[in-house]
């Protein structure tokens, strides 16, 4: 009998520490139930048109440049969620969501309003804001996702595979998530992970406390198209930022330095003899920035930013929050030695509008890559130690149909790719050439060479 009790008492003591801390509405109702009831009308189904290419295979260049007369673009509609944030009418939701669509619908519980307004868009943050002419909406408020804690409850909310108003529960996984990859976003990226369950057409729905506060934007999953019980939400802090400038000037002002880095490794850190994996190493800076002209060089290593610790996932938002104009320091470790710079801060160029360096660098044929020691290349499940991840090959760049996503460049022309430097160096260098490039790729366990013609 004492064993029976001892197993009830086990399996009832959640419940039980769960009653304790929320009020019940009633002794028969989840504790969940009132935070769905609170968030569930505000919540919203996002649809639109959106121009696709049609032949998203290796032969799109051979349809393009012999049957240019066919159409190559077809009309579907593309699914997601957002939220009302105020009581006239703002929605909140995903870049990515409302990226190049036409004709956007917005549906409430009860009402459609159709041609909503897209009132701004923020690639690197993957968040747009939008609106509909309506008064006395049922709206949500954003929270403060920094007091969330790891394993702290968390209720998602929004329009899986056009189920609408679909709520699942979970915890706060972690947080600081960073290297996700999201096609058609930036590189801001400071997640929330949780085990709620978030499906296609769940983005841009409010992932929300115990109290029914919005503490993050759901955004992606990882893998594989369902949910694995691994989902990635937008801090509300992060959001709060980026709704004041769009409310305001239709886009996101932010500080700008001007370089490239990565994230410092145990071995990268044990490599260099620095004692501790800390900062950011910078592998490129950006030719007249703010940080050529303050003296930062390749391979220093950023310790701190305007006297803050930095950290990979924090420091772009540390230098898009400084304001524009304002000079700060920098305390770096260079060639065994720490020493301080002052910066002076300047606006980021908006998207679409960078340097010709940047764009050469983020276009060169049209691969997209990573360190395959990076945070971003482990959660693919990368082991190798040497070269870099493709994570992103264009459809209109010329190693498309050569190069795939999930490959790793290994050497290009004579010249081995031990890190996403090495890469760098030989982009550079062979960027503006138009001779045959020879690429070492290995997808898998097996190695070949391919040959690309810029």
């Amino acid at each position: 009998m004492k064993k029976v009790l001892a197993i009830l008492m086990v399996m009832t003591f959640p419940l039980f520490i769960i009653a304790q801390n929320i009020p019940l509405e009633e002794n028969d109702k989840s504790p969940f139930v009132k935070v769905a009831k609170k968030v569930m009308p505000s919540v919203v189904n996002i649809s639109g048109e959106i121009q696709v290419p049609e032949f998203q295979d290796p032969f799109y260049e051979f349809w393009k440049k012999y049957f240019p007369e066919l159409p190559r673009e077809q009309k579907e509609k593309s699914l997601g969620s957002g939220f009302i944030i105020t009581e006239d009418g703002y929605i909140l939701t995903n870049n990515h969501v409302v990226e190049g669509a036409e004709n956007i619908v917005v549906k409430t519980k009860d009402k459609t309003y159709r041609n909503v307004e897209v009132v701004g868009k923020d690639r690197l943050t993957d968040l747009a804001l939008l609106k509909i002419n309506e008064k006395s909406l049922p709206y949500s408020e954003l929270g403060n996702s920094d007091e969330m804690d790891i394993a702290d409850w968390v209720i998602a909310i929004g329009n899986p595979f056009g189920l609408e108003r679909t709520v699942t529960v979970g915890v706060v996984s972690a947080k600081h998530r960073t290297g996700i990859n999201l096609p058609g976003s930036g590189g801001f990226q400071d997640f929330i992970q949780t085990d709620a369950a978030i499906n296609p057409g769940n983005s841009g729905g409010p992932l929300v406390n115990i109290k029914g506060e919005v503490i993050g934007i759901n955004t992606a999953i990882l893998g594989l198209p369902g949910n694995i019980g691994i989902g990635f939400a937008i801090p509300s802090n992060i959001a709060k930022d980026v709704i004041k400038d769009l409310m305001t000037k239709g886009e996101v002002e932010r500080g700008y330095l001007g370089i490239y880095y990565q994230e410092v490794t145990r071995d990268m850190a044990e490599g260099l003899g620095i004692e501790a994996a800390q900062g950011v190493i910078v592998s490129q800076v950006v030719k007249d920035s703010p940080a050529e002209k303050a003296g930062i060089k390749e391979g220093d290593i950023i310790l701190e930013f305007n006297g803050s610790d930095v950290t990979f996932s924090q420091f772009p938002f540390m230098v898009s929050r400084t304001t524009i104009g304002s000079k700060i320091k920098i305390k770096a470790f260079r060639n065994g030695e720490t020493i301080t710079l002052n910066v002076l801060i300047a606006k980021r160029p908006a998207e679409g509008k960078l340097t010709e360096q940047e764009k050469k660098e983020e276009m060169w044929l049209g691969l997209e890559v990573v360190d395959v020691t990076s945070e971003q290349a482990k959660n693919h499940g990368i082991e190798e130690k040497e070269g870099v991840l493709v994570i992103s090959v264009q459809c209109e760049g010329v190693a498309y149909g050569y190069i795939e996503k999930g490959d790793i460049i290994k050497k290009i022309n004579n010249k081995y790719i031990m890190d996403i430097k090495d890469y760098n160096l030989i982009k550079q260098k062979l960027r503006n050439s138009d001779k045959p490039i020879v690429f070492l790729i290995k997808k898998g366990d097996v190695s070949r060479f391919i040959t690309i013609t810029p």
